[in-house]
């Protein structure tokens, strides 16, 4: 089977038009934010931002090398633990980053080294039983149904192990990217428990959970609480947002908003999108707990 390994491969595929829209409109409104001057202003800010990708593609490697270096000059990149207590104990002086990638792809090993070289550590969220996935017909069928994509290579063991050698985070992302909000309370209760446990297992600890597909919508309050229960620090969504107010989070209240970045993006877009969640204030609040 052939497997996608950069992104020019997928861009042609997505939605061509929409797209263009889509970039046209980014366009213009990174252009009046810029130009009325509150673009450096916002990303000047004391916060915390957390960034997340899904795939480092060979052709995307240079852009994250491009990335890093630009967002460098207006903020500190932090390991994703320490953005986590920054968040919790309310301790942010200045503008800070961290970066994280949810699905475990084989390409995220590409990027780690990048990030390594660059002296930045990441979290990388994984579901174990992807792990070391080999079987073609079964790779073809959950990159379409799960991630929308042609066939992908997932990392093996070795690999993971390789990404926590060189200093990077791994976090739990579900047992195999199911539907949480779907699953009975007590499937949901055994998938994060048993998510964890084999992590720990593997690599010797997994402080960080994050749920597949991201939306509110998409995971349940007692799916939080069993998160927490698990033995978990923190819990992440995909929803985009900042969290800039200076009050400490309690560890059991605290849920991460994340931006989703395609490297591919023009670094203008990027800018806005953080400009916007740093003009916009604290994205805190945890809906789950009000359930």
């Amino acid at each position: 089977m052939t497997y996608v390994e950069r992104y020019a491969d997928i861009k042609g595929t997505e939605g061509g038009l929409r797209v263009r829209a889509r970039h046209a409109a980014l366009d213009v409104l990174a252009l009046a934010q810029r130009m009325q001057g509150r673009t450096e202003r916002a990303l000047s800010q004391p916060r915390v931002q957390f960034l997340y990708i899904h795939h480092t593609f060979t052709d995307e490697l240079a852009a994250l090398e491009r990335l890093v270096e630009e967002l460098a000059r207006t903020h500190t990149f932090i390991p994703y633990s320490e953005a986590v207590q920054r968040v919790q104990q309310g301790t942010m002086d200045r503008p800070y980053l961290c970066v994280s990638s949810d699905d475990g792809f084989r390409n995220n090993l590409d990027g780690a080294r990048v990030l390594h070289r660059l002296g930045i550590s990441a979290c990388f969220f994984v579901n174990p039983a992807l792990i070391g996935l080999k079987d073609p017909e079964r790779i073809r069928s959950i990159c379409a149904e799960r991630f929308s994509l042609p066939p992908v290579r997932f990392l093996d063991r070795a690999e993971l192990d390789e990404l926590a050698h060189l200093g990077h985070e791994i976090g739990s992302h579900t047992w195999e990217h199911h539907h949480m909000d779907r699953l009975d309370p007590e499937a949901l209760v055994a998938d994060i428990e048993r998510t964890r446990s084999t992590l720990i297992e593997w690599v010797g600890r997994a402080d960080h959970f994050a749920f597949p597909y991201g939306r509110f919508t998409d995971f349940t309050a007692a799916g939080y609480h069993a998160v927490m229960a698990a033995g978990h620090l923190s819990c992440a969504t995909a929803e985009r947002g900042c969290h800039g107010n200076s009050a400490p989070v309690p560890a059991n209240e605290l849920l991460i908003r994340r931006d989703h970045i395609i490297l591919d993006w023009p670094m203008a877009h990027t800018r806005y999108f953080l400009a916007t969640n740093a003009l916009r204030g604290d994205a805190g609040g945890n809906p789950y707990l009000a359930a």
